[in-house]
Order: structure tokens, then sequence, then C-alpha cells
């Protein structure tokens, strides 16, 4: 709970120091506020239950680790949006406060231990996008994301509350444990507690992008400020799936024969439409929105596994490469973006020769997600595969083929920054400012490093 208020706690302050019209007050009061909750975490790593208790939220050593992973991404995101906020003081203190507050309902949903926490967690993670995805008034695009992420969103939990309460009704209670409890003591179930559960992961399946309910994630991902689109894609996701893989082995784990075959299907459907859909777009944000809904569908492998501590430990790696990944090559595009006329992909155009090292950061990330060694992409999705091979055999052969149909629209870019000259609609690009440049150092080293040393990692599980 204390790392929890001292995450609201910042929230709260960097809304009302925005008042002094400070820039860098309320960037220092987010960066000092994150870090604090992150130490505390790191704090509570020996004895999770020592600080305060209330019997929704528990943060054990599961939504600790979580946590920890989410608040370092948020704090990237918060660095890189710097530049874009800065000179927006009449609204720099909302822009943080609302990321931070969407990062207090991510908390939530690693530590909850009732139906009825995990409801509010995803809500409180949830309302601040909703402003923040329309954020940009004038822009006729960002008020179609917000709507649409709106409608599909309250559609979604509707969904869920109908699944929690008939989950209720069969077990009479909404607290984790009690609700497995009397799921493996009893002979059978009632029909409509496998109804909830359906439900529930139909909801859950809306919430991280899966398909056939992804249609939401292009537009509202194409359509939100960038920086936006950037902590929807790693942020959310860690948090959506750290919640889905809680909820579904806490509560439903004895009913895998229910839910597991669905979820597999589920994931060779997404990844195939996602990936094939993704080669005819031209629209630099939109491609990576159909890249981001194929990812989905290689992280539902790591809840398919009937290995679940390894998975735990697959997912975290793979929310990781694929957050610094994403993080890393849409920091650059943000200033790609300011010097071209467009969003396509020809944006990139002739970034080889005017910013060198930029380029080369762009594929450090453009790899890991295609998954090619040695960075950590490939070795995520090594992770996931090896894990699921013996259970789904043929799902990782979709997945291999998947990841070979995203190599030709991630090379895209490639192509236009090494060997597609630049048009008369974009200026040269200019260095990117000192903050995103560590930021960028940051993930790069991170994407390298975890490839190197995934060897290592993997033995400390496997």
């Amino acid at each position: 709970m204390i790392p929890l208020a001292a995450l609201f706690v910042t929230g709260l302050i960097a809304l009302f120091a925005a008042f002094a019209k400070k820039s860098q007050l309320v960037i220092g009061i987010v960066v000092a506020g994150i870090l604090t909750t992150i130490a505390l975490l790191v704090r509570e790593w020996q004895d999770p239950y020592l600080n305060l208790r209330y019997q929704g939220i528990i943060m054990d050593k599961y939504a600790i680790a979580f946590s920890i992973i989410t608040l370092s991404v948020t704090l990237l995101v918060c660095l890189v949006a710097y530049d874009r906020y800065k000179n927006r003081l009449d609204h720099i203190g909302d822009y943080y406060s609302l990321l931070v507050f969407s990062a207090c309902g991510a908390l939530c949903l690693f530590s909850f231990t009732d139906l009825f926490m995990l409801f509010l967690g995803i809500e409180i993670l949830s309302i601040p996008l909703y402003v923040l995805a329309g954020s940009k008034k004038n822009d006729l695009r960002s008020n179609e994301a917000a709507l649409k992420y709106f409608l599909m969103g309250a559609f979604a939990t509707g969904i869920l509350l109908f699944g929690m309460a008939l989950i209720y009704g069969s077990t009479a209670s909404f607290n984790v444990n009690t609700i497995s409890m009397i799921a493996s003591t009893q002979e059978s179930m009632p029909v409509m507690f496998y109804v909830g559960v359906i439900m529930m992961l139909c909801a859950f399946c809306f919430k991280v992008g899966a398909a056939p309910f992804h249609f939401w994630s292009p537009d509202v991902y194409t359509g939100s400020p960038t920086i936006i689109t950037v902590f929807m894609a790693t942020v959310v996701k860690i948090a959506a799936f750290g919640a889905f893989m809680k909820v579904f082995y806490s509560c439903f784990g004895m009913a895998t024969q229910y839910w597991v075959p669905t979820l597999a299907v589920i994931a060779g459907i997404t990844m195939t439409i996602a990936n094939i859909t993704a080669v005819f777009q031209d629209n630099f944000k939109r491609m990576l929105a159909y890249s981001s809904v194929a990812h989905v569908g290689y992280i539902l492998m790591a809840l398919i596994a009937s290995n679940v501590g390894l998975s735990v430990f697959n997912l975290m790696f793979y929310l990781i490469s694929y957050s610094l990944a994403t993080l890393l090559i849409f920091t650059i595009y943000m200033r790609v973006k300011d010097h071209a006329a467009h969003e396509g992909v020809h944006a990139f155009n002739g970034l080889g020769k005017s910013q060198p090292w930029m380029a080369f950061a762009v594929i450090l990330g453009i790899i890991s997600l295609a998954g090619i060694p040695p960075t950590a992409g490939f070795f995520g999705k090594y992770f996931l595969f090896a894990n699921v091979f013996n259970d789904y055999p043929w799902l990782v052969v979709v997945a291999i083929l998947n990841s070979t149909i995203s190599i030709y629209y991630y090379f895209k870019v490639v192509i236009a920054m090494y060997f597609t000259e630049p048009d008369g609609s974009t200026t040269p690009v200019t260095n990117l400012p000192l903050i995103n440049s560590v930021v960028v150092i940051i993930c790069s080293l991170g994407v390298i490093s975890l490839g190197v040393l995934s060897g290592f990692l993997g033995g400390l599980v496997y």
C-alpha cells in the first residue's frame, strides 16, 4: 500500500506544482516520485506484508516485480514526453498527473486479491487514457481515438462485470483464493461459472487488443498523440498481461481445459491477422499498431503453457524487451516526424546518411521486434516458443511463420533509411534533445544486454 500511496501523492503534487508554470519542476517531481516508489517496492521485496495492510491489495513478489518493470518503463516514457510537454505550461501538470494516476491503476492490477479491486485497477488505468487519447483537441483523429477507446473500453468493462457477476453467483465470493478453493474442491461447477470465465476471457482480450477484439487498436494508436500511443503500447500492455495471467491462474487454474485451448486459437488468429494486415500499411504508426497486435498474439503464448513458473519469467522478459524496442523506435520517430510532412514510412528516407546513430538505434529496435538475434526480442520469442512447444507445436509453427512475415514490413523502414533518398517534403533531421538521447541509449543498451544476458537469466529459471 505504501508504494501505491507514494505514487498517488506524486501525481497530486505534480498536478498542483504546475501552477508555478515551471516545466522543470513538474518533471522533477514526477521523476523523484517514481524513483521513490521503485525504492519502496525494492524495500518491500524482503518482507511483502510488513507495511500497511488492506485485504484487497497485497504487494507480494509477483506484484512487486511487475510494478518495478511498469514504473521503470513509465519513467522512460515521462522523460521522452518532456520534449513534447515542456512548452505547454497550461497543461503539463494535467498530462503528467494523468500518466502517473494511470500507473497507479497498473499497480492495483498486479496486487489485487479480489475481483472488485481488479475492476477498480482496470478503471483507474483506463480512465486517464481516455482523456489523454483525445488531448489534441483540434485534431479530429485524436477525438475519434478518444471516443473509440472510451466506447470499446466501456463495452469491455460491461462484459467483464457480467462475467464477474456470474463467477460471484457460482461461488458467493469475489476473493480470488476463495474462488479457486471452491472451484477446486467441488466435483462440478454450475454452467454459469464457465460462462463467466469465458466472458472474462473475452473482456481481457478486448483490453489487450487480441483478435477478433482488436479492431479498436489501430485507430486508437494512430489517432492518439504519439507519446500516449507509446504509453498504451508499453505500460498498458504490461499492466493488462500482468493482471491477465494473475487472475486466470489464481482463480481459474483448475479450469484450464476450458479456456487455454480457446486462448491458443485466439493467439494464432491474432498474430496472423495482424501481421498480414501490417504488410499493407503505409502509415508508420498504423503499421506499428498492427505490429503491437501481432505481439499480443505472441505474448498470449505465455499464458497457455503448462509450466506456469517459466511462463511468468517468459512473460516478464518478453514484455521488457518489447517495451524497450517500442520506446526506442517511437522516440526517434517523433523526432523524424517533426521534419516530415507525412506519417508514412517514407518519413525515414535518408536517415542513415543524415543521422547514422539514430538510424542504427532504429535498426536495433526493429530487429528486436522482428525477433532477430542477438537482440532481446529473439530470446524473448525463443523462451515463449520453447515453453509452449510440447503443448501446442502447431501454434509455434504459426508463430514462426508470422515472425517471418513481420520481417517484410519491419524492413521497409531499413530500406527507407539506407536505400531511399529524402523527398522534397522533408527537412534534415536534427539531433535529439539530451534527455531523449539518454532514453535512446538506455533502451539500446537494454535491448543488447538482455540479449547477451538471456542465457544467464534463462539458466536461473530453466
